[in-house]
Parts: structure tokens; C-alpha cells; sequence
């Protein structure tokens, strides 16, 4: 899935946009790096990184998931919610809408001190493959 961009990307970022934007499972950097290797083989590793924060600066991507470990990206950039599953850390869509009433939001908000700006849930389980482990 190509998106129509606001800015002209050069075709290093394109092919990092493109690669983000093809995948379901939030990809890390690495991830990414391996994937796009295979298109541009001569592209390093920190022009990945740098490719990676400039496209989230524009809008083109989200940094979701982030840690200490390592970001994940999304290339699906409207609203939505994910489940990270507790045993493997996979990164998850959550496919139906999580309504939460505004007045929520923004009592939440005030108690922590801050405006708020957006909103994401995330749900705390175990993913299908990890829960078919644990019963069987």
C-alpha cells in the first residue's frame, strides 16, 4: 500500500515507508533494515534510523510500543488500539473500536497533569500462539 505523500521522499525513504506500510506486526528497526536490505542492499543501518524518525516527524508513520529494548513503527496512522501480548511481546491491532468518553479522557488527563492531545489502550494478555502453548 503506497500513501499519497505531503512531501517528496527520496527513494531510500520511500522504500522504508513502503516496507512499514506492507507489514502487520510493527516492525523494529532491525526489522525493517533486514527487509529493506533486500531492495537497497547498499542502504546502513543509520540511515534506517534516521529515515525511521523523520517519516514519524512527518506523519507518515507511528513510533508505537516504544521501550527500552526498542521501538516498534506502524505504518497504519489513524486512530487504533493494540494488545502486547505478556509472554512474547508481540504487538497487536486491536480490530474493533475502544470508545472511551471524552469527560474519561479528560478527567484522566487532568489527574495526571497534562492536556490531552490523543489517546491509545492497550490490552495486556496472552496472543493466540502463546495461549495454544500454555494448554496444551
Amino acid at each position: 500500500m503506497q500513501t499519497k505523500l505531503k512531501t517528496k521522499l527520496n527513494s531510500n525513504a520511500q522504500a522504508v515507508l513502503d516496507t512499514v506500510q506492507a507489514t502487520q506486526n510493527h516492525p523494529t528497526a532491525l526489522e525493517i533494515y533486514e527487509a529493506v536490505k533486500r531492495v537497497r542492499p547498499h542502504m546502513g543501518l543509520a540511515s534506517v534510523y534516521r529515515i525511521l524518525h523523520n517519516l514519524v516527524e512527518l506523519g507518515y508513520i507511528k513510533e508505537v510500543g516504544r521501550s527500552e529494548e526498542c521501538n516498534r513503527y506502524d505504518g497504519n496512522v489513524s486512530r487504533h488500539d493494540h494488545a502486547v501480548c505478556t509472554n512474547c511481546g508481540a504487538l497487536l491491532d486491536v480490530p474493533v473500536d475502544v470508545n472511551i468518553p471524552s469527560e474519561v479522557l479528560e478527567q484522566a488527563a487532568h489527574a495526571a497533569g497534562i492536556e490531552l492531545g490523543s489517546y491509545e489502550v492497550r490490552l495486556y494478555g496472552l496472543c493466540p500462539a502463546c495461549s495454544a502453548q500454555n494448554n496444551s
